[in-house]
């Protein structure tokens, strides 16, 4: 059995910015995800916004 295991980044927050991570954690969990797909598809977005692209939803 073969497993893809993806590459290990580190995300540093800081106590200004705790309550949105937690928030984000709470979201992902209520929805059976992993918070790393959270913070993907917000980078997604984010840069979609800012390039002018559209992301299909």
């Amino acid at each position: 059995m073969l497993m893809c295991m993806g590459v290990r980044k580190a995300v540093y927050v800081t106590d200004a910015d705790l309550e949105l991570w937690e928030r984000a954690e709470r979201y992902a969990a209520e929805h059976r995800m992993k918070i790393s797909g959270v913070v993907l598809a917000a980078l997604q977005s984010w840069l979609d916004e800012r390039e002018g692209r559209r992301t299909p939803r």
